[in-house]
């Protein structure tokens, strides 16, 4: 099968760009003729490990020095503009993405293709081939979409063979509004292995990671870490991840006078090897799609502690065996799921051996089954339709 992938940047750190990377580095291995699609690029190097045999195509580059244009803007098709809402036709990096998707579609005649958000999904809807199997892979959620972005969508997504979603809430959004429309599916996220390093649970240390932006919450993990250290002074956190909060996140920690107690790290390419030098894994996004790296902390042999955001947590965790879930935007709770952890050494291992169990169901051999499966049948419905 020849499966192509889009995506926004595929030269960032970023959830949805680790999971296409898992994904299509086991479905190489499989013998299938995988490409992602990056609507562009600043950087030259990906930070996750791409299979050499993955192509891997920039569409516009925007590193310095590089000429910017794939697509001449003077000649643009701007016939889309009218289609999508307003503000992604306003800066004109923006149209130099979406014009050069559209050049690159009506260049694409075979294959399954694969969307990973709004804006791909409406791109896709419009301008690809109807011969292609059209898949919506959703990596947040449906609800996330207010006014005329969710506008745009209610009109295009029926176009799609396809929806995937990364959770059973997101799953019964999809059949509310598109029931009937297209086939509709839940297969989660995949662990990019097993075999990773564990956690000895021997340190002194909390870690959160992700993107440092408003969303994940990390101002209101630093309070509640606050809070811990009034019991435990020797215990430390560590933030790994960069973003527009990064700076935010620094001053705040000066502020409280905690630079002996927590760390903002900066990104790392060796996620696990990091995590794995903790003791206990704390989450404090305002909501996720799935809740990625959280995963990896289960399957790291980290205990969580959660809150109970929107959507991905709560389908992932469960309170009291491989960690907590604790109310969102509750800082207290999370500071006292974390001393619990801290104080109850045997409980801690009792839920480390739990989350291992649980990343297991998440292992990259049986996803990968459920995206071959759902593949093959989607090329078998295309070919009956249309033969």
């Amino acid at each position: 099968m020849k499966i192509i992938y889009v995506v926004l940047n595929a030269y960032v750190l970023g959830g949805t760009i680790r999971t296409v990377f898992n994904q299509a580095n086991a479905l190489v291995e499989r013998g299938h003729d995988i490409e992602i699609v990056t609507m562009h690029r600043r950087k030259t190097d990906t930070v996750f490990h791409l299979d050499e045999r993955v192509k891997l195509v920039p569409l516009a580059d925007f590193r310095p020095g590089v000429p910017r244009t794939p697509y001449d803007l003077e000649n643009e098709d701007t016939s889309w503009h009218e289609h999508f809402p307003e503000g992604v036709s306003r800066e004109e990096e923006s149209r130099r993405r979406v014009s050069a998707l559209i050049n690159y579609l009506r260049e694409t005649h075979d294959g399954i293709i694969v969307s990973t958000r709004p804006t791909i999904n409406l791109v896709v809807a419009r301008y690809a081939d109807p011969s292609l199997v059209r898949v919506l892979q959703e990596h947040s959620h449906l609800s996330a979409l207010k006014g005329l972005w969710r506008e745009a969508v209610d009109r295009a997504y029926p176009s799609f063979d396809a929806a995937v979603t990364l959770t059973g809430d997101d799953y019964q959004a999809y059949e509310e509004s598109f029931g009937g429309s297209f086939r509709i599916e839940r297969i989660p996220n995949a662990l990019h292995s097993l075999d990773v390093r564990r956690s000895d649970q021997s340190s002194k240390v909390v870690v959160g990671a992700g993107r440092l932006d408003k969303n994940k919450g990390f101002r209101l993990l630093i309070e509640a870490f606050e809070k811990v250290i009034e019991r435990h002074p020797d215990w430390t956190l560590r933030i790994i991840g960069d973003g527009p909060e990064e700076g935010a996140l620094r001053k705040q920690v000066l502020q409280r006078h905690l630079y002996n107690h927590v760390y903002v790290m900066g990104p790392s390419d060796r996620l696990d090897e990091e995590m794995a030098k903790a003791s206990i894994f704390a989450m404090s996004s305002r909501s996720e799609g799935f809740g990625m790296v959280l995963l990896e902390a289960l399957n790291i042999g980290l205990p969580a502690v959660s809150f109970d955001c929107p959507v991905g947590p709560r389908e992932i965790l469960t309170d009291g065996v491989d960690g907590f879930l604790v109310p969102l935007g509750d800082v207290s709770a999370l500071a006292d799921g974390i001393t619990r952890l801290i104080e109850d050494e045997l409980l801690r291992k009792k839920l480390q051996e739990a989350a291992l169990q649980t990343a297991r169901r998440y292992g990259p051999e049986k996803i990968c089954d459920q995206w071959e499966k759902l593949f093959t049948e989607l090329l078998a419905e295309k070919a009956s339709t249309t033969s």
